[in-house]
């Protein structure tokens, strides 16, 4: 054990930019693959314990997830403004810019938590309306979110600490505090729906209420560990809060997070499309997502990589270096998804089965994999491209290439193979595979024409 704790603080230490692409990107990767199958099981938890209460109960907690995800991309388009700061000085070895960038970044989420608390408060009953939720379910799924808003300034903030650590190359802590949320989230949710010992049987507010709880313990960690390794006593201090870098991550993160409310907007229009198709359709359709979600794992992990390396060699002055990360990022995560496709193809029917075993919905779901799975292959170049770039401090690109894809491909695809070439479902299909691969392609182009490379911040 104590040899393992050396390693891991010589990790944290170590210059990423001094060290062979593939070493860097096996020390940020593996933790941040292991980041996000933790985080893949807060909402696990939370649906697992409210399934006790009822069905209206689990409406309620996921439609409210589909507001809650609506309102908090903001933190998304933040984060990826966070790392490219940190980033970008950690690697030219500023550290009073870092600490700048540090500071700047806590007291901007500190504002954006009460903004998204009013602006979710505000808009969030009718836009349960708006996704056609019972009157019941509104009810519900509206008390889960006041609670959920008005505590979400933890979940904010532990988020931007997490950016901010894999902004400096520390990927390790970063994942252990996601780990330490998700565990608190385990202890306080039973607590708080069913009322154990003194606390009082809340059922769906208790569900936001021990989320809210786990990411406010876990962002006080946090914020002590951040104090210890990156903010020295004095750091508090009001001149270390810059007005032009808190421009920075506005004009970084509006177009990071209009990107990711594209793909979510791009996605709840294809769930009307298939609705079209009736409940076989609707069923194969959540089958198939549900296991092309796993090829998303990998170019999540490289994506973060690739977003730290080309933040911290452009810091360096390493700009070749920058470009060769993104892309062994890249390929690297491409011939992995493409392992993983195979396997999900060869076993595609049995798999769908596990799910479903109605003959209609296999036959369906087996086809939507056949379709859509070969096109995550392209998939990492359009989300680790995309992402680097992000890294670099430029987001304007890569937003105009996944708005024109989605937007201007996407959705006139499918109601033109749905309803005018008469494919059904299996038109919705296509216009997933199309586009996926068309996204790879075009970022791929946007990110050779070397814009990135001039981002100064």
């Amino acid at each position: 054990m104590k040899r393992l704790f050396k390693r891991l603080t010589a990790y944290r230490n170590t210059d990423l930019t001094a060290v062979p692409v593939w070493k860097a990107l096996v020390w940020l990767t593996i933790p941040a693959l292991v980041g996000n199958a933790v985080q893949s099981t807060f909402n696990v938890i939370i649906m697992y314990f409210v399934s006790r209460l009822g069905t209206a109960a689990i409406a309620a907690v996921s439609v409210a997830g589909i507001v809650a995800m609506l309102v908090f991309t903001a933190i998304i388009g933040l984060s990826v403004g966070c790392t490219a700061l940190v980033a970008r000085y950690r690697g030219a070895r500023d550290d009073v810019q870092l600490r700048r960038a540090i500071i700047t970044t806590l007291a901007f989420s500190a504002a954006l938590s009460v903004v998204m608390a009013a602006a979710g408060i505000i808009i969030g009953r009718p836009l349960l309306r708006l996704l056609g939720a019972a009157p019941d379910v509104v009810a519900l799924a509206y008390s889960y979110l006041v609670v959920f808003f008005l505590g979400g300034c933890g979940l904010v903030f532990l988020n931007m600490v997490t950016a901010v650590l894999r902004g400096v190359g520390d990927a390790v802590t970063a994942t252990a505090l996601m780990a330490l949320a998700v565990a608190l989230d385990v202890l306080f949710e039973p607590v708080f729906i069913f009322g154990l010992g003194p606390a009082p049987a809340l059922g769906v507010r208790g569900a936001a209420l021990g989320a809210v709880c786990a990411f406010a313990t876990a962002s006080a960690v946090a914020f002590w560990v951040l104090r210890r390794r990156q903010l020295p006593p004095g750091s508090f201090k009001r001149r270390n809060v810059d007005g032009r870098m808190a421009g920075e991550l506005v004009t970084i993160g509006v177009p990071a997070s209009l990107q990711m409310l594209i793909r979510i907007v791009a996605q709840l229009v294809l769930v009307g499309f298939v609705a079209g198709g009736g409940t076989v359709a609707v069923a194969a359709f959540g089958v198939g997502n549900q296991l092309t979600a796993l090829l998303l794992i990998p170019p999540f992990a490289f994506s973060m990589s690739a977003a730290i390396l080309t933040g911290q060699n452009l810091g360096a002055g390493k700009t070749a270096q920058a470009e060769r990360s993104a892309f062994v990022a890249a390929g690297t995560c491409a011939a992995i998804a493409a392992a993983m496709v195979l396997a999900l193809v060869a076993f595609a029917r049995p798999l769908v089965t596990l799910f479903d075993p109605t003959p209609r919905v296999v036959a369906l779901g087996t086809l939507f994999l056949y379709i859509c799975a070969p096109s995550y292959i392209v998939t990492p170049f359009g989300m680790v491209l995309s992402r680097a770039m992000g890294g670099a401090g430029v987001s304007v690109p890569p937003l105009i290439a996944t708005a024109v894809v989605l937007l201007g491909v996407r959705i006139p695809l499918a109601y033109v193979l749905t309803n005018v070439a008469g494919l059904g479902p299996v038109g919705v299909f296509w216009a997933i595979a199309i586009p996926n691969a068309l996204e790879g392609l075009a970022m791929t182009a946007v990110f050779k024409t070397g814009v990135w490379k001039r981002k100064k911040l």
